[in-house]
């Protein structure tokens, strides 16, 4: 019987990392549409005025009644449709939350200047974590333990028994409870008798749009993957980006337009790191003949520089309107990804030395 003292009896769920980024995702999502509202509708107050004895139900409190839903449905409930249910009412909840962290941290209220670059930060470190969470994911299907095996699968038969398996996901956990190689366990034995003893549910018919729409996203994944013109746009851009900051935070305070900001610590923090961001897009731009390896290394640092740290002082500094420059960069990013996936798929492998087959 294998036991698990490391874990002290915290196992993460198969898919622990897809509902992370869905509970990000609709907290993002949430964040721009509630700001959007509130803006086309000239920022009204639920429940009446804010004068002495007025009520006005403040949507931090429908946020946390949102999460607190989300909390019990994965509570009370059992299998992944619960866990998908509660990650999305929870990052409604969320998103609606955060959306007043100015409220809880400043006298100034919902209009904080900081406030946009708070959430954005926060979600940044959310979205680390289901980075985090997926690399660790990854490599516990690798080279996964006992328990993590064997846990997962229990998960996998819990979901049959509820609605049922298709072929492809028995098959699929059997497969993950045999990964190992190891001799079976008593555990492994009972759950492989579970595995094939749940009801069968036949596999979903394809929907004409989803497949439609899967089949567009990989033609164009496939275009902008095998388009190596498309790096030489990505330098452009990346260069662009950083350059532009600089050029128009240098022409406001020649001009005087600069006299009245408060906010001096987040213009300090937005031109150093377009600073760094425009130095590594330059050195990468110079890289793209001799090195083309280092080249898309060096121009993905200098966007996560963006990403990471100056984005954070671009939204103190512009609030939301600073959306669409994050939305481009992370557009760069993607394609620049795409780019070093394709690079690495299609890298030669090198021969193998007739001296490395014989020390084998």
């Amino acid at each position: 019987m294998f036991r698990t003292p490391l874990t002290n009896g915290f196992l993460r769920t198969a898919s622990a990392a897809a509902h992370l980024r869905l509970f990000v995702l609709v907290g993002v999502v949430t964040v721009l549409v509630t700001r959007a509202f509130l803006a086309l509708t000239d920022y009204p107050k639920l429940g009446g005025g804010a004068g002495k004895g007025g009520l006005h139900i403040s949507h931090t409190l429908w946020g946390g009644l949102l999460m607190l839903a989300g909390l019990l449905v994965m509570l009370v409930f059992t299998g992944t449709a619960s866990r998908r249910r509660g990650a999305v009412a929870g990052g409604v909840g969320f998103g609606l939350f955060i959306d007043e962290v100015g409220k809880l941290v400043a006298t100034d209220g919902y209009f904080y200047r900081p406030a946009p670059g708070i959430i954005y930060l926060t979600f940044v470190a959310l979205t680390g974590l289901a980075w985090r969470v997926t690399r660790t994911g990854c490599a516990d299907r690798a080279v996964p333990s006992g328990a993590t095996r064997a846990a997962s699968a229990a998960d996998t038969a819990l979901q049959g028994i509820l609605c049922g398996l298709t072929p492809q996901e028995r098959s699929e956990a059997l497969r993950r409870l045999r990964a190992t190689g190891e001799p079976a366990t008593e555990v492994d034995a009972a759950l492989v008798a579970l595995l094939e003893a749940v009801p069968e549910r036949p596999a979903p018919r394809p929907d004409p749009y989803h497949a439609a729409a899967r089949r567009a996203y990989a033609w164009l994944v496939t275009q902008v993957s095998g388009t190596r013109g498309l790096v030489h746009v990505v330098a452009c851009g990346t260069t662009l980006q950083a350059g532009v900051l600089l050029v128009a935070v240098t022409c406001e305070g020649l001009t005087g337009g600069l006299a009245g900001e408060t906010q001096w610590t987040a213009i300090a923090g937005a031109l150093a790191s377009s600073l760094a961001s425009l130095v590594l897009a330059v050195r990468g731009t110079a890289l793209l003949r001799r090195d083309p390896g280092a080249a898309l290394r060096t121009l993905r640092a200098a966007l996560l520089v963006d990403l990471l740290l100056g984005q954070v002082f671009k939204f103190t500094i512009n609030q939301f309107s600073g959306v669409a420059d994050w939305l481009i960069s992370l557009a760069l990013l993607y394609v620049l990804s795409l780019q070093v996936t394709h690079r690495q798929a299609t890298r030669p492998q090198a021969p193998v030395s007739p001296t490395a087959l014989t020390a084998r």
